[in-house]
């Protein structure tokens, strides 16, 4: 069986789907990789409290972190490249580059094995640890952190799975505000204003914790 190579393709889109903008594999697999996960909590501000209540705000970062190591001893051929220069170069114009015609970086999908991930470049840090005569780099180790995006559609599939009517009450909590509430129900904040139409408030602006805000079925 063919040894398999993670790998690394580039989008100008974020489901990440249709003809890849670039793809560079590993020269060698990672030893290890991390995976971080974060949710968001906020305060409450109630006065005079002698414990704090943490409130949920949202689902935050996930992130997939590696090293790769680039070796131009030739031990094995660099991928799509003929020196470590080269291949780095390669590597941050496709992964951390801002494009133009996007007006961004990339969105990217890694994927090794069982691993398949979708996200864009959150830091890379380069550590070049041996050289040839005249200071060109011979070996270096790429350290790179993605961070998870998902695009708007899948984000309304999935809360349409979970609540297929998507008719809600919720009540305000403190930091809420009517974008960032109408985002957690329908997977897009855009709807705000029928929203806020549907309970008949003059400013989007109008909601202080513990009113009720009645969410109606949206067609999309």
């Amino acid at each position: 069986m063919a040894l398999t190579k993670l790998k690394i393709e580039s989008y100008a889109t974020p489901a990440c789907t249709g003809s890849a903008l670039g793809t560079i594999d590993a020269m060698f697999n990672p030893a290890t990789y991390s995976r971080n996960y974060d949710i968001s909590y906020v305060t409450s501000k109630e006065a005079n409290r002698n414990e704090p209540t943490l409130l949920f705000r949202g689902i935050d970062n996930t992130d997939l972190s590696l090293d790769l190591i680039v070796d131009g001893t030739g031990i094995v051929p660099i991928p799509g490249a003929k020196t470590v220069d080269a291949y780095i170069t390669n590597f941050k114009k496709l992964v951390y580059r801002y494009q133009g015609s996007q007006h961004r970086p990339n969105y990217l999908k890694i994927t090794w094995a069982n691993l398949s991930f979708i996200g864009v470049c959150k830091s890379i840090n380069i550590a070049y640890t041996l050289f040839n005569e005249d200071g060109s780099a011979l070996r270096a180790t790429i350290k790179v952190t993605f961070s998870k995006s998902v695009d708007y559609s899948t984000k309304a599939k999935e809360a349409q799975k979970s609540s297929p009517d998507l008719t809600h009450i919720r009540t305000v909590q403190a930091g809420d505000t009517l974008p960032l509430m109408t985002y957690r129900i329908y997977g897009d904040s855009a709807y705000y204003l029928q929203v806020a139409e549907a309970n008949n408030l003059t400013s989007v602006a109008d909601i202080k914790p513990g009113d009720q805000i009645y969410f109606p079925p949206i067609k999309k």
